[in-house]
Formats: structure tokens, C-alpha cells, sequence
């Protein structure tokens, strides 16, 4: 029987009116949402900036810990809050990680030493799996036929924030510096907390009077932590160097125990049995590579941008950060307008066909990117033919976990494609650096990379979107959110391996 909540009222919270017509109180729900999960990206676009600016100020040659020290806390604790969102509410957790979040940016624009900043950088990395809930969130409170739609809504805005981040960013650290953009964090972070508090429904429990297995989720999360943290450091460590064998090595050996571990636990943190669903297994490994091409790639093709253009020695465009935001607007709407396109048509047309096709014309698109990326209009033209794909991935790939987890599955789904997009960034990004350094002119110690590198990063981009694809191939048909899920909890269709 699909496990209630000890307080059944809640499990009606946000789902009346199921007639699939959107109304105020929906459209303030959906941004109550939407804006602390786009903050996430956000937040990576401002603090890349702010990394130089911190390393002036504390004069030192460590500042990669500013930015990794926030994605190695987020994904050590991203297993405990899919559990305790399932235990307490997943609304009473993102209240706690939005408080954190703000306190943790606030203190690291205080700090004095670079040693403070870094405390901060781990305390605001409490807020960093609020997506793996609210996704999860938007399946609780949201009438049925809306599901789908209010999810790529969602996922689809990160194409407004990378529109409007270069340049807010620029403004912030040119007139106030690095502080300027952790303030800016902090105090985004607080409105967060408040359109949480103020806008969302209370959540049903979905793992209501279980333990909690806390052995489980440290050797999952530190597992997961290791990994990304070698891959992380390889290109500057050697691949071959025994810090980064050790790592992975650590890492390995952790996640292997979690599956034994799981096995003899009474209350696991994640249901192994959804995991081994052929479905979901495919889903989730195919929205995770897909999505991890579309936030990835336009940090990499920013290289291309801001690097200078020398003749025989650095292959980039020379571009200004400023120029580079102006033309990027370009395909930034584009990104953004065809994921509200596709959100609006996941109401009616099949979700696993539109995702297919997004995928084939971002595949498409990158592959053409790789060949043609020499100036601003061929720059424009393939980057926006890569960016209609790259929107309909990031308004489906929600659509596509939705469709294979029953409600009680939302958030261990949701947090295993945030886990996932974690991991395989982390692999794509050092796969791209070995490309380019593969590549490159070194002057006075510093790598400058040439064209050949800059080709071979977009058709990386391109084979893993044509990974996805073919895994995508072989999900089976997609449930509606509206259909009741079968009396074992498992979704109508998706019985057995």
C-alpha cells in the first residue's frame, strides 16, 4: 500500500481545483518555487565572477575552494534532504535550507580571511539540493494535469537567468566587488525563505514514522563527494597522480559499500527497488546527461568567448564579458522560449517524442557549433539551433522523471537527477579541459588553447547528447501524473526490471 501521511490533510494541500486551469494562487505558487531553484544558477554565474575578486583580496592561489567548496557540501547532503523532505515535509526542509543558505552567502560578505569566506561558501552549500525538493514540491502541490507543465516551466527559466545574470553580475562586482555579488546572494536567498514561507503549501509526509538511515546516506554522499572531488582536481593534479587514483579509489569503495549497506538497512535513505526500474534507471540516466550538455556547455563555450585571439598561440574570440553577455541574449531567449513552448505542449502531446527531438537538434546543434564558432553571427545561428534543444531538455527532463516515479518517488527521483547532473558535470568539465589542454600554447605559464581544442569540447557536447538519445530510445511509454498509481505504489506499466 503507498505509504500516507501522518497528517492526511496535508496530502490535499495545493491539489484542489484539479481541472488543469491555471490561477493566481498556482502562477505565485509555481514562482515561490521557481525562484529559489533558478537562484541555484544563478549563483554559479555570480560567484565564477567573484572568484577573481576573492582571490586578490586574500592573495591567494587556493580561490578554486571558493566555488568547490559549495558543490562538495551540496552534494554530500543532497541523500539527507530527499530523506528528510520525505520524513518532515518538504517544505518545512527548504525553510531550513533557504535559512542556511542566506546566513552562509551573508557571512562569507563578512568575512575578514579567506578561511571565513570558505565557512560560509560550506554553510550556503546547505541550500544547494533545494531542487532535488522542489521539483518533488511541484508534484505535491500542483493539480495533476498541471504537473507537467508547472515542471518545465520551472526547469525552462533557467534560460531567463542565464539571459539576465552575465549582466547583473557585471554590474555587481564593477561597482562593489566580489561582496557585492554574495550580498546580492544573501539577500535573494532571504526572499527566497519568504516566498517559501508565505506561498507554499504544507507538503504531505512520504516516509511517515521510518528511521533514518544516517550510515547510509554519509557513505552515499561521501562516496559521491569523493568522486566529483577527484575529477574536480585531475587536471591540475595529473590524471595519474596518486591523489586523484586515491580519490577515486575512496570513492569507489564508498559507493559499493552503499549497496550493501542499503541492502541490510531497515529504513533506507534512497529505495534501491525504484532504482532498479528499467524505466527510471533510463530516465534518470538520460535526463542526467542531457541536462548535464545544457548547463554545461555555455559555461565552456565562454572560453571561447573571453579568451584573446593570437594568431598560432589562443583561439578564442577576444571578446569583452559584456560583449559576450549582449550576443548571448540571442540564444538565451531561445532557450528560454522554446521550454515554455514545450511546457505548454507537454499537456497534450507525448513527452518521450519531444524529448527525442530535442535531443537530435541539440546534438545537431553542438556538432555544428564545433565547426562553425568564428565569429558573432556563426556563433549566433548554432548556438541558438543548440539552444531550441537545450529548451526542450530542461522543460522535459522533469516531465521525464514525473513520468516514470509514482508521488511517493518524486523526491528520491528528483534528487537522483540532481546527483547525477552533479557527477556527470563534473566528468564532462575535466573531459573538456583534457581536450583543450591537449590543444594548447603555454606562454609564461599560462595555457592558451587552439582551435582544434575548442571544436573537440562542442562535439563532446554533441556525442553525450547522442548518448541520451540513445538510451531515451528505449523508455517505455510515460505515465500521467493523473492516473492513480497502482496499489504497490508503482506506476501502471512499469511493473518489474
Amino acid at each position: 500500500m503507498t505509504p500516507m501521511s501522518s497528517s492526511p490533510s496535508l496530502d490535499l494541500a495545493g491539489r484542489s481545483g484539479t481541472d488543469g486551469r491555471w490561477t493566481p494562487r498556482l502562477v505565485l505558487l509555481l514562482i515561490a518555487l521557481a525562484w529559489p531553484t533558478q537562484l541555484l544558477a544563478a549563483g554559479g554565474i555570480l560567484g565564477a565572477n567573484a572568484t577573481a575578486g576573492v582571490a586578490q583580496a586574500f592573495h591567494t592561489t587556493q580561490v578554486v575552494w571558493f566555488g568547490l567548496t559549495l558543490t562538495l557540501v551540496s552534494t554530500l547532503l543532497t541523500p539527507f534532504a530527499i530523506k528528510l523532505g520525505d520524513l518532515y515535509g518538504r517544505k518545512r526542509v527548504m525553510l531550513v535550507m533557504t535559512a542556511l543558505g542566506a546566513l552562509g552567502e551573508a557571512l562569507a560578505a563578512l568575512a575578514g580571511s579567506f578561511w571565513l569566506v570558505l565557512a560560509g561558501r560550506a554553510i550556503a552549500g546547505f541550500y544547494g539540493p533545494f531542487g532535488a525538493l522542489s521539483y518533488a514540491a511541484v508534484r505535491d502541490a500542483f493539480p495533476p494535469r498541471l504537473v507537467k507543465q508547472a515542471s518545465g516551466i520551472m526547469g525552462s527559466s533557467v534560460g531567463l537567468v542565464a539571459l539576465v545574470s552575465p549582466f547583473l553580475a557585471g554590474w555587481l562586482v564593477d561597482n562593489w566587488g566580489y561582496r557585492g555579488a554574495l550580498w546580492f546572494l544573501a539577500a535573494a536567498t532571504a526572499v527566497a525563505f519568504t516566498l517559501v514561507a508565505l506561498l507554499v503549501p504544507e507538503t504531505p509526509r512520504h516516509a511517515s514514522g521510518s528511521g533514518f538511515d544516517w550510515l547510509g546516506g554519509l557513505v552515499l554522499g561521501g562516496g559521491l563527494t569523493s568522486v566529483v572531488y577527484a575529477v574536480g582536481q585531475g587536471q591540475s593534479w595529473g590524471w595519474s597522480d596518486t591523489r586523484t587514483l586515491g580519490w577515486l579509489g575512496a570513492g569507489a569503495v564508498a559507493l559499493t559499500a552503499f549497496l550493501f549497506v542499503e541492502r541490510s538497512s531497515a529504513h533506507p535513505i534512497l529505495d534501491l527497488r525504484v532504482l532498479r526500474r528499467r524505466p527510471v534507471a533510463l530516465a534518470l540516466t538520460a535526463g542526467g546527461l542531457a541536462q548535464t550538455v545544457a548547463f554545461t556547455m555555455p559555461g565552456l563555450a565562454i572560453l571561447l568567448a573571453l579568451y584573446p585571439h593570437i594568431p598560432g598561440v589562443s583561439a578564442g574570440l577576444g571578446w569583452t564579458a559584456h560583449h559576450n553577455a549582449v550576443v548571448s541574449v540571442s540564444w538565451n531567449l531561445v532557450m528560454f522560449g522554446t521550454g515554455l513552448l514545450v511546457s505548454r505542449c507537454l499537456r497534450h502531446l507525448d513527452a518521450r517524442k519531444i524529448w527525442c527531438a530535442g535531443l537530435a537538434v541539440m546534438a545537431v546543434g553542438y556538432a555544428l557549433v564545433g565547426f562553425y564558432h568564428s565569429g558573432e553571427l556563426e556563433l549566433i545561428l548554432t548556438s541558438c539551433l543548440a539552444n531550441i534543444g537545450a529548451g526542450v531538455v530542461v522543460a522535459g527532463a522533469p516531465a521525464l522523471v514525473v513520468g516514470v516515479v509514482s508521488r511517493d518517488e518524486q523526491g528520491l527521483g528528483s534528487g537522483m537527477l540532481n546527483m547525477l547532473i552533479s557527477l556527470f558535470g563534473a566528468i564532462l568539465t575535466a573531459g573538456a579541459y583534457a581536450v583543450l589542454a591537449s590543444d594548447s600554447t603555454v606562454v609564461e605559464g599560462t595555457a592558451f588553447y587552439l582551435d582544434t581544442g575548442y571544436s573537440w569540447i562542442f562535439w563532446l557536447g554533441a556525442l553525450v547528447t547522442l548518448a541520451a538519445l540513445l538510451l531515451s530510445l528505449f523508455i517505455p511509454p510515460l505515465r500521467e501524473p493523473a492516473d492513480e498509481d497502482s496499489p504497490s505504489g508503482t506506476p501502471t506499466g512499469h511493473r518489474g526490471p
